[in-house]
């Protein structure tokens, strides 16, 4: 008989896969990210690679005139085909991000809760996206403290456009945006989604990185970054309630939980509706009153040279393109594109309630028609009727003591 030591080498080597297999890829992939990262960082150091290699973490494009810089001069940076960098080792960086949180956070959660497979996708779901909407509120907040979006009034999102450039922190937010939707893609193979779930996560992702990249090209910075963090608020209530429910569905006999639950899907509702009419009144006063003071006749591009610059890796004068997109044609699209996309975003709201308001029905008919029920069934059916609320894809529950031997294989 083999050794109890050699039993453990044979198993310890069959779960090692083999190199460049895709196993061994979805397994690795934060490490195989971090390593390109760290080679990256370590070509700063040097010379002779330094001015390609800081241009993956710093922003370039800067257009502030250095001729009259001192210290209390802000940098504004434009964008530029030196943004394909950025975007390049951001991507990596979220990533990266998103593997060490899974790692070491999602998948103890997950342990602990002992989900079927479904809910187990939209807990890492929802663990991943609440943690990125926080960051980008909170990171959103900041600039608005140190911008002054909050003391400048409602003109301030259309005042003085076009923009001549972008601080700092406004170009890194954008970049990690973009960055963040586009790492998405990789995240449908790395993460092994389910082929029912991959066509929606395509779906919002994409949209997600049309608008992003459309405000960030057109230059409706100021307007795109209070929707976006109206929205993001609102989604924080929505994961937030989804993951109360997971925990709620799992720990049957924590009543704070479930209160926990509720409220946050309440608070959830509300504030859906509130952010969405908040953000049809903006939508409307920019682009149909507040940008039209400023209106021209076709999209041009003001061409400025730069004497001096300050990207490292520039060895000759940068000509910078001011864009502006001002236009009555490019506002009306614009407006009719965002109404419409807040349109669609209320319906699947409301698509969403008459779902669970119908199997909640159909699951209270179905104890009805039965009344004498053993109690074993009954709370099979009671199991099954918990998982019509707060959850976005409730099952079919006319055969309930099927349904519940289903979900025990599915765990």
């Amino acid at each position: 008989m083999p050794t109890p030591a050699a039993v453990l080498k044979k198993k310890a080597a069959a779960k090692n896969p083999p190199i460049f297999s895709h196993d061994f890829i979805i397994q690795n992939h934060g490490d195989i990210t971090s390593g390109i990262l760290m080679v990256l960082a370590v070509g700063t150091i040097f010379q002779v690679t330094s001015s390609y290699c800081t241009a993956f973490f710093g922003p370039s494009h800067n257009i502030t005139n250095l001729n009259a810089i001192d210290r209390s001069t802000v940098l504004l940076f434009n964008y530029g085909y030196k943004d394909l960098a950025m975007l390049f080792a951001y991507t990596l960086i979220c990533i990266t991000i998103h593997a060490i949180w899974q790692e070491y956070v999602l998948d103890k959660i997950y342990k602990r809760l002992h989900l079927s497979k479904s809910k187990n996708e939209k807990l890492f779901e929802s663990g991943q996206l609440i943690l990125f909407y926080i960051i980008s509120v909170l990171w959103a907040f900041m600039l608005f403290k140190d911008e002054g979006y909050l003391q400048s009034g409602l003109d301030y999102l259309w005042r003085d456009y076009p923009y001549v450039g972008m601080t700092t922190w406004t170009k890194l937010y954008f970049i990690i945006q973009i960055s963040y939707w586009l790492h998405n893609y990789p995240e449908l193979y790395l993460q092994k989604v389910r082929k029912e779930d991959i066509s929606s996560r395509i779906i919002y992702t994409s949209l997600y990185l049309i608008v992003i990249l459309y405000s960030y090209l057109t230059r409706f910075w100021r307007i795109s970054i209070i929707l976006l963090t109206i929205h993001y608020l609102i989604e924080i209530f929505y994961h937030s309630s989804r993951l109360a429910y997971f925990y709620t569905n799992a720990k049957t006999n924590s009543n704070t939980a479930k209160t926990v639950s509720k409220k946050l899907f309440q608070v959830w509702n509300c504030s859906f509706i509130f952010g969405r009419l908040v953000s049809v009144v903006l939508i409307w006063l920019t682009f149909w009153f507040g940008l039209k003071s400023s209106s021209v006749d076709s999209v041009s591009f003001l061409s400025t040279p730069l004497a001096n610059s300050n990207d490292n890796n520039d060895t000759s004068p940068e000509t910078v393109f001011i864009s502006n997109f001002n236009t009555p044609f490019v506002r009306f699209v614009t407006l009719i594109l965002s109404g419409t996309l807040q349109f669609w975003l209320v319906w699947n709201f409301i698509q969403f309630h008459m779902k669970r308001r119908r199997d909640r029905n159909s699951t209270q008919t179905t104890v009805i028609a039965s009344p004498k029920t053993p109690k074993l069934k009954q709370k099979q059916q009671d199991l099954v009727q918990s998982k019509s609320e707060n959850d976005e894809t409730t099952e079919q529950v006319a055969q309930p003591a099927a349904s519940g031997r289903g979900n025990k294989k599915g765990n």
